[in-house]
């Protein structure tokens, strides 16, 4: 087993719940950003995981795009 590895105590990828606290937005709104191509999340069938180191740099490529 290789030692030099080091393990962040935070997760990479945070929960929809997580996020939306992360960003200051409701959870209906995070799922239409879900949606978007190109959001950094992986969707599995009855979860979704959000990858929160290139979750500030997506937001900020894509910084008025949004359109409900």
């Amino acid at each position: 087993m290789n030692n030099n590895i080091k393990i962040k105590d935070e997760p990479i990828l945070v929960s929809v719940q997580e996020a939306c606290k992360i960003v200051g937005i409701g959870r209906n709104t995070m799922y239409q950003l879900i949606k978007m191509k190109g959001f950094p999340a992986l969707i599995f069938p009855h979860k979704v995981l959000i990858d929160k180191n290139n979750l500030e740099s997506w937001i900020s490529k894509n910084y008025g795009i949004y359109r409900k």
